[in-house]
Formats: C-alpha cells, sequence, structure tokens
C-alpha cells in the first residue's frame, strides 16, 4: 500500500468525474478519491463489494491508503456499484487507466517504440439458455418488473400463450410472438419508463430483433444478451466476450476495447493502434496471426511501422464488409445465420498465374431451413465460401519473415500472455463480474488500470 500511495497520484479522479456531481444541491458525496482507492483495492484483491466495504472496515492498512482514521465509518457497499456505473461509466474508467499511462509517460517509464496487440477472452456471467428459456425468462423478468411498479398495468398484460402439444419449434415461435406483444404494449403505455423497467424494455427488443436466436446461434442469456460464442482453439469454445489491448514492452497497457465473443480480433487493430499512439511514437506492432489481414498491414506500412506478425494464408482474404467471418482459432468460417463450416479444402496448382485458395464447406441441410438463405444458398449440392491465399502486401511481409530481426523481435511478442494470464488468474478477468458489454468495459478498464500501477511500481524500482 505505502508503494502505491507513494507512487501513484489519485488526484487525477476529481477532473475526469466532476460534471457528474452537483455543487449546489443535495447532501456531500463520498470523495470520488476515496471510492477510487477502494475500487483500486477491491480490483487488486479481487473482491466483492460487500467483503472489500467488511475488510477495510478492519484493516488498518487499507484504511491508512484510504486516508481514513481507524474510528471512520465506510461509505455503504452500493456505493461502490453507483460510482462504477453511474460516475466512472465504461467511458471514463477508460480515462482512469489512461491517466495512469499519462503518469508513466511523465516518469518516463514508457521508452520503447512498439506495442504489443493481443485478445483474451471472458466467461459471461450467467447460465446458457435455449432460445425458449431465453424468450420464457425475459418475459418473466418483464411482468415482475411491471407487477412491483405498476399493479394496475399489471393486470391488463397480455396473457402468456399454452405451448402444451407444440413442438419445439412451435413452442419458440410462441414464446417469441408473445415477447414482442408483451414489449410493445408495455413500451406503449410506459414510454418514459426509466432505470430497470427501461433495461429489461431494451433486453427484451434485443431479443425479439436477433435474426440468429431461433436458430441456436445468437443469444443464448436474457440477463446478459451481449455475450457471444467464441473460439478458444479449435476444440474448445466459450460463451461471453473479448478483450482487445494494446501493450508497450514495458508491459504498460495503452489502450483497450471490449466486444462480444464472435467478433473478429483483426479488426480492432486500427483503434488500438490509433489510441495508443496519443502517448508515444510507435515504430512497429507485434501481434499473432489473427492481424495479419492485408488491410492491417496496408495500414501499419502505410505508417512506415514494421508488422512483426507471422502469417496465416486464411486471414487475410476476408474484407472489412464481408459477411462471413474465418476464426483462427477453430479453422473454421462462419456465415451470416452463425453456422460453422463442416470441412475445408485447398484448390488450384501451385506456381501457376493464378492464387490458390481455400474452400469452406458448409451442412447443406442447415442452409435448405435457414432463414437467411435468400441471395446465400441457391439450393446447390454445395456451399461453399473461398478465400485466396496470397497478395502483395503478405508476400512483401513473407520476406520480412525470413529476416534474423523479425526472428529476434517475435520473442517480445511473448510478454502480452504473461499479462493475459496476470490479469485473469490473480484480477478475476476470467469470468465477468458484472452482466452486459457495459460491464465488461467497466471491468477491463478497472483490471487494466490495476496491473499498470503494479508495473508503474515495478519500472521504478533500482534494478538489483
Amino acid at each position: 500500500m505505502k508503494k502505491v500511495d507513494q507512487t501513484v497520484d489519485f488526484s487525477f479522479i476529481q477532473e475526469i468525474v466532476q460534471e457528474s456531481y452537483c455543487v449546489y444541491y443535495g447532501r456531500p458525496a463520498n470523495e470520488p478519491e476515496l471510492l477510487l482507492r477502494l475500487l483500486f483495492l477491491q480490483t487488486l484483491y479481487d473482491l466483492s463489494d460487500e467483503r472489500m466495504i467488511a475488510e477495510a472496515q478492519v484493516n488498518l492498512a487499507y484504511k491508512w491508503f484510504l486516508g481514513l482514521n481507524p474510528e471512520d465509518s465506510l461509505p455503504d457497499s452500493s456505493q461502490l456499484s453507483r460510482f462504477r456505473r453511474h460516475r466512472l461509466g465504461a467511458g471514463n474508467v477508460e480515462k482512469v487507466m489512461e491517466a495512469i499511462v499519462k503518469q508513466c509517460v511523465e516518469k518516463r517509464l514508457i521508452r520503447s517504440k512498439a506495442i504489443i496487440i493481443d485478445s483474451t477472452h471472458t466467461h459471461m456471467n450467467a447460465s446458457k439458455q435455449t432460445p425458449l428459456e431465453v424468450l420464457q425468462k425475459a418475459a418473466i423478468r418483464l411482468v415482475r418488473s411491471v407487477k412491483k411498479s405498476y399493479s394496475k398495468l399489471y393486470a391488463s398484460l397480455p396473457k402468456k400463450p399454452k405451448l402444451e402439444n407444440l413442438t419445439e419449434e412451435e413452442q419458440a415461435l410462441s414464446a417469441l410472438s408473445y415477447l414482442a406483444e408483451l414489449g410493445e404494449y408495455i413500451e406503449n403505455r410506459l414510454p418514459d419508463a426509466e432505470g430497470s423497467m427501461k433495461e429489461k424494455l431494451t433486453i427484451a427488443k434485443q431479443i425479439v430483433e436477433d435474426e440468429r436466436l431461433l436458430s441456436k446461434k445468437g443469444i443464448k442469456s436474457a440477463v446478459d444478451p451481449d455475450a457471444r460464442f467464441g473460439w478458444k482453439s479449435r476444440s474448445k469454445n466459450f460463451m461471453g466476450y473479448k478483450n482487445h489491448f494494446a501493450m508497450t514492452e514495458e508491459e504498460i497497457i495503452t489502450k483497450i476495447t471490449v466486444t462480444p465473443g464472435n467478433e473478429d480480433d483483426g479488426k480492432q487493430l486500427k483503434g488500438l493502434l490509433e489510441g495508443s499512439k496519443e502517448f508515444m511514437e510507435i515504430e512497429e506492432i507485434l501481434a499473432d496471426t489473427a492481424y495479419s489481414s492485408k488491410d492491417n498491414l496496408k495500414l501499419i506500412h502505410g505508417q512506415e511501422m514494421k508488422a512483426s506478425i507471422p502469417l496465416n494464408p486464411v486471414v487475410y482474404g476476408l474484407k472489412e464488409e464481408d459477411p462471413f467471418q474465418y476464426d483462427k482459432e477453430s479453422d473454421k468460417v462462419m456465415c451470416p445465420a452463425g453456422h460453422w463450416s463442416i470441412r475445408k479444402a485447398k484448390t488450384g496448382k501451385k506456381n501457376s498465374q493464378r492464387n490458390q485458395r481455400y474452400k469452406f464447406y458448409f451442412d447443406t441441410s442447415l442452409c435448405q431451413k435457414c432463414p437467411m438463405k435468400e441471395g446465400c444458398y441457391t439450393g446447390t449440392k454445395q456451399k461453399t465460401y473461398s478465400i485466396s491465399i496470397k497478395s502483395k502486401e503478405h508476400l512483401d511481409q513473407m520476406a520480412y519473415l525470413e529476416t534474423e530481426e523479425y526472428h529476434q523481435r517475435k520473442k517480445i511478442r511473448l510478454r502480452i500472455e504473461h499479462k493475459n494470464a496476470e490479469m485473469k488468474r490473480f484480477h478475476g478477468l476470467t469470468t465477468a463480474k458484472y452482466r452486459g458489454l457495459f460491464g465488461m468495459q467497466i471491468q477491463l478498464g478497472l483490471t487494466a488500470f490495476v496491473v499498470n500501477v503494479k508495473r508503474m511500481i515495478k519500472l521504478q524500482e533500482p534494478a538489483t
């Protein structure tokens, strides 16, 4: 605690959150710096809100760090949640992390001119559900919310349909129709709904409008509808989110972003690069094959940077606007409806004028019943998707990958794997603590803030 207090200036939080406080009305608020220090301790030791307050009440080291006397009381645990969601939020929590990066720059702790980019997954904080269960759960949550606050409206709500003697598909369609009717009925009568009611109406609408829901490829939870299916490797998958971040060679995280689990890693490079350039001059980017697309290499080389990125012959063939997505971990292509390819083959001749291609095959029995088959599947025996293997950018990159310089630099990329492990093992990034994309952004921002502080202290220690 003493090293953190001596190294980090937490007063920056006053400027970040000052617009969310009213100076003239209401009771005096708890000091933002006190609450930020509590959030720091909570993330550092991976504690719940209740346990954080309980331990800080009796731990003299914590109270010293918080600037409190032993007899002083602490805020209620609910204050931590309100401060996270309403004072910080996804935008301000990233500014908290960036404030530490600025302090590192001011102390001249960042001297490298390279960034390492990677992503790590986080499991959603909810159980997976079938489409019928998702629809029923969303409807139940809406009805309970109305019953709690609007008793008169509750009495006139549409009646739940009977699902007996219906097939599984018919049950899901009936539940979908009921949820759509229920949501529209409540929204028309409560156009100015706020808080919990508005949140549940938004989730219900999101579920109803999900085209992949009934094909079992879309939303899997009525309480965490932003989570999506993704791959960790060819044989392992997960349901949740991807955390993307850029890090310097000194292991200071400079930029973060969160996406659902099915998003393409490579498309995040541009944002991570531009965000990192606000703090440092960048001459090199290190990453894995997921970032080796033609567009990414063109962007990097166009800014006269080196791309220490190994090539995957399949990744670069996809275009930004292409609805088909390739996943490097599973080595499969996902169609717009969310179905994965079942096998692949290489076509074309080597050393010919025409490039070889990878052809991915889909299960046509699924294509025949797909609600999105128009313009995609024409009733043929096979449904395939091909990706070209070569481009000029990649030929140039191939030449660089053969150099001794690249073979020395590629070892640096492994440092980001240590950072991934640190955030998951010690700071709870394995599973989402909060629900939704908004909550995941807050969790990643606080985690990056804490590991940056730890690294900042380490960099300032004299070499032994």
